[in-house]
């Protein structure tokens, strides 16, 4: 019998326990695996950290041999050290001999060969890891998906949705989470992309004029203000709006060299876990905004300086999901998601509001790019309409406007674990994706 606990490695046998560690020395370790053709050939791996090692043994933990390894990466853009993070279990494969299989804080590894040196290990991910979506754009042209990520920064998805990304969000500086990214309509290349560390404190953002291929910071950024989403103007790509976590909204003229308070807007929701969309630019009148904020609708009609107080009548709850979006090509149209209180839509700048009747929950909706021979959006929704049996919600599709809808979601593969996000495609009719809370980015064809 081999145990691994906090302070080393210890082997029962003939009722007597031995302390068997590599290398003697006090250590943390987790991961043990016995050969099943030979009880005296073991591996463990050291403390469940970020610099885990494996040692093995051939004469039942006598003497031990730190093992060398190769990485084979088959994601692209995964580099050698998270090879080592939080190594917790070890597995040789009882039906091919010298083959191990290993799992770690990224996901599964396994290798051929055990008895090579160095011991070449390729990794093996299908949606393992807990992604969780912050935002996800799908713009008019360039990458089929942009999206921004928890721990990971987020991907360039350019190369089919059935591969790796072959680009995470990179640039200058590098960082951890992007809480938001948008385009400019009117030049869809255009970016803006904002978020940061959450160990230090440290965010900003940065613009991208080719599609989101390459980036450039921020040339200022208040210290220790978080933003958390941003909207551009529709026809100038250097105007965009901030909301920020717990602060005054934000606004820049000149593509984030310089910056100033935004008046008569409420401070912003405490960040960085809130996936609810409060902003959004007029697509068609460079100078006008909206903000969503309790139950009340704000315009600016002056680039983003000051907002002002359109609607107050709109219902209100402390623990609904929101979102406000307007539809490229529409002047003062805007659309409001309210969670359990419905899904609204104004054709008055935010003035008035109508509420869809066939609509009993929109807790995500996006629009998307129309079927062929109309001018009419696609209408997506994670919600729950009327005439849809059940208490849970789906996904459903509609071509008017929200009078009619097409049930599109899958019982085989439901949607789970809190979708967070949703995004309709400019570029593929039909095409629509959902972020989850740990679950990855789904996507649904009408195929």
């Amino acid at each position: 019998l081999y145990v691994t606990y906090k302070s080393g490695v210890s082997k029962y046998s003939d009722n007597i326990w031995s302390r068997i560690t590599p290398k003697d020395k006090p250590a943390s370790f987790n991961a043990l695996g016995v050969n099943p053709t030979n009880p005296n050939d073991v591996l463990v791996a050291s403390s469940q950290s970020v610099s885990s090692k494996i040692y093995r043994t051939l004469d039942g933990g006598s003497s031990w041999t730190e093992l060398k390894t190769s990485l084979n990466h088959t994601v692209p853009w995964w580099d050698d050290s998270l090879f080592s993070i939080w190594i917790s279990a070890i597995e040789f494969d009882p039906q091919v001999p010298g083959k191990v299989w290993l799992t770690n804080g990224f996901g599964i590894w396994q290798t051929e060969n055990i008895n090579a040196n160095p011991v070449v290990w390729t990794n093996h991910q299908q949606g393992h890891e807990e992604i969780v979506p912050f935002a996800l754009t799908a713009p008019p042209q360039g990458a089929v998906l942009l999206s921004g990520i928890g721990d990971v920064s987020g991907f360039h998805h350019n190369n089919g949705l059935t591969a790796y990304p072959s680009n995470k969000l990179e640039g200058t500086p590098q960082w951890r989470e992007t809480f938001d990214i948008a385009y400019s309509i009117s030049q869809p290349s255009h970016l803006v992309r904002v978020g940061g560390a959450r160990w230090n404190s440290n965010y900003t953002g940065v613009t991208s004029t080719d599609g989101g291929l390459t980036w450039k910071k921020f040339s200022s950024f208040p210290q220790k203000t978080m933003p958390l989403r941003v909207a551009i103007s529709a026809t100038n790509p250097k105007l965009f709006v901030l909301t920020n976590s717990e602060a005054q909204p934000l606004r820049t003229t000149d593509g984030g060299r310089s910056w100033s308070q935004v008046s008569g807007l409420p401070d912003g929701p405490k960040g960085p876990w809130y996936w609810k969309q409060p902003l959004a630019a007029d697509p068609v009148d460079g100078d006008t905004f909206y903000y969503y904020s309790q139950g009340k609708v704000y315009r600016s009609t002056d680039g983003g300086t000051s907002f002002n107080l359109v609607n107050s009548s709109l219902p209100y709850d402390k623990w609904d999901w929101y979102a406000i979006k307007t539809i490229p090509g529409v002047k003062d149209e805007v659309w409001l998601g309210l969670d359990k209180r419905g899904l609204f839509r104004s054709i008055d700048g935010g003035k008035t509001f109508a509420k869809l009747s066939s609509v009993k929950r929109a807790h995500l909706f996006a629009f998307g790019k129309p079927p062929t021979g109309s001018t009419t959006p696609a209408l997506y929704l994670y919600g729950q309409v009327q005439g849809n049996p059940g208490q849970m919600s789906s996904i459903f599709r509609s071509l008017d406007q929200g009078e009619t809808w097409t049930s599109i979601g899958s019982t085989e593969n439901p949607i789970g674990n809190e979708p967070n996000v949703m995004a309709g495609s400019w570029q593929n009719f039909g095409l629509v994706f959902i972020g989850t809370n740990g679950r990855g980015i789904f996507y649904g064809t009408p195929d």
